[in-house]
């Protein structure tokens, strides 16, 4: 049996009184204190340190920017934002015009904003002018589809910004009744499955709210979508033999027919009509150019960056051409845009109290009919020895018209003009120096951006009579 061992006497701890307060009570109180401070740290001091509301803008127009104070924050995409209590100026904008503008009051709640969005639903007042409104739509919508429309095929990865459904919500929104031409020309952009499907939903929008409307015919659009060309044989223009006045040749009011079965939509047969007008023998020549931008310094070489920012040129603006007033120049001026051909035509019309322009696509064929049978241009200098018509309107350089182009208008027996429609593309016409000849015939139809340059391409005049 073991022997029973002695312990040795312990003294009790005991807690000190605090104020009198025995310590199960004051330790109550400090439990207390830190779970209202924890409460007040967690529930209170985040909204009271960082007062305000998550705001969300909502208007039946699409893709309107929101501006708070000056900055933008948001826009009408059910994106949601934090603004901080107090009165604030909020500005409307659509397609870069003032849509409307409002003082917004935004309260301070502060109990549990860090778990509690609070949101404060805002629908935009439109107030702009719905002419002003409707413009800015319409030239977006247009801008969109001939970047679209240049894109034959989307793969699912790509981000396809549904432009025709938009722009029959926003017109529904501004209230309008008819939108006929403007949906028209629309339809004669469609040139992919993506673009039709936009084209069905957005005509669905549009019979929902009673807006008249007219497009090219679907089931036609589908066939040429498919490539499905209808058979256009070639069309033939009577061949004018031209009045020549110095370095003009005068053509008189004709009738032209352009088209050859190429199975595209770019020459199916065509059938316009032109007034009369004379055009130049040659191109545009480097001092011609020179005398513009002499009288037009915007125009200068060094002031590159300005008109690149301005977007009337791209990098290559006059690459490898100098320009010079001492030296009679008659080699062709490359490398510039069709707004720099449009500004020399518009500078020298004011000069000479003449009209100049560039030719329509028409205007520039019904010319090139009466030169057929010439040597296609090999050089940019000109060696022919016939002078009864213009000069290397095949070969030479790829030269500027002022029609735009719009993918399906032959479809329609349409032609646009380029004067009329901004931000569309332009056709050029008559290949150049480098294009082999057996590719390129007066049907053949380029397109050309209206701020690209190119080293073979240049511009010949139209004159107004």
């Amino acid at each position: 049996m073991k022997k029973k061992k002695d312990i040795p006497e312990v003294t009790p701890v005991r807690l000190p009184e605090i104020l009198g307060m025995r310590p199960g009570k004051y330790i109550l109180i400090l439990f207390a204190i830190i779970v209202l401070l924890a409460v007040f740290l967690i529930f209170y001091l985040p909204g009271i340190v960082n007062g305000g509301r998550w705001v969300q803008f909502t208007s039946e127009m699409t893709d309107v920017g929101v501006f708070v104070d000056g900055r933008y924050t948001a826009s009408t995409t059910g994106q949601r934002v934090f603004i901080q209590s107090g009165t604030h100026e909020v500005t409307y904008i659509k397609n870069s015009t003032v849509a409307g503008s409002t003082s917004l009051d935004v309260d301070h709640p502060v109990f549990g904003t860090l778990f509690f969005r609070r949101i404060l639903d805002v629908p935009v007042t439109i107030t702009a002018d719905e002419t002003e409104l409707y413009h800015g739509i319409k030239e977006e919508t247009l801008e969109g589809l001939v970047a679209y429309s240049a894109v034959l095929e989307y793969d699912r990865f790509y981000n396809y910004r549904p432009l025709l459904s938009s722009y029959a919500r926003d017109v529904a929104a501004l209230g309008l009744s008819d939108v006929s031409d403007d949906f028209y020309l629309f339809s004669l952009f469609v040139t992919s499955e993506k673009m039709l499907e936009g084209l069905k939903q957005a005509m669905e929008i549009l019979d929902d709210n009673g807006i008249i409307y007219r497009t090219a015919d679907v089931n036609e659009i589908q066939s040429l979508i498919n490539g499905e060309i209808p058979s256009s044989p070639a069309t033939e223009t009577a061949r004018i033999v031209p009045e020549k006045d110095g370095d003009w040749f005068v053509y008189p009011a004709s009738e032209v027919s352009m088209g050859a079965d190429t199975g595209s939509y770019n020459t199916l047969s065509f059938r316009t009509n032109t007034d009369a007008f004379a055009i130049a023998r040659e191109c545009v020549s480097e001092y011609d150019y020179a005398l513009f931008v002499e009288a037009n310094p915007y125009w200068a070489k060094n002031n590159l960056a300005t008109l690149i920012a301005d977007g009337m040129v791209d990098e290559y603006y006059l690459e490898g051409v100098t320009l010079s007033t001492s030296y009679h120049s008659l080699v062709p001026v490359r490398n510039i845009s069709w707004y720099a051909a449009d500004a020399y035509t518009r500078w020298l019309s004011e000069t000479t109290g003449e009209k100049y322009r560039l030719p329509t696509e028409a205007e520039w064929y019904l010319a090139a009919v009466s030169a057929e049978g010439k040597p296609y241009a090999r050089s940019l200098v000109s060696t022919e020895t016939d002078s009864s018509t213009p000069s290397s309107m095949l070969g030479g350089l790829w030269e500027m018209t002022s029609t735009s182009y719009v993918p399906l208008a032959r479809s329609q027996n349409e032609s646009y003009s380029a004067y009329e429609l901004p931000f569309t593309d332009v056709i050029v016409k008559g290949g150049s120096y480098i294009n082999d000849s057996s590719s390129v015939s007066e049907e053949t139809v380029g397109v050309m951006d209206r701020s690209t340059t190119s080293d073979y391409c240049g511009f010949r005049l139209v004159k107004e009579i």
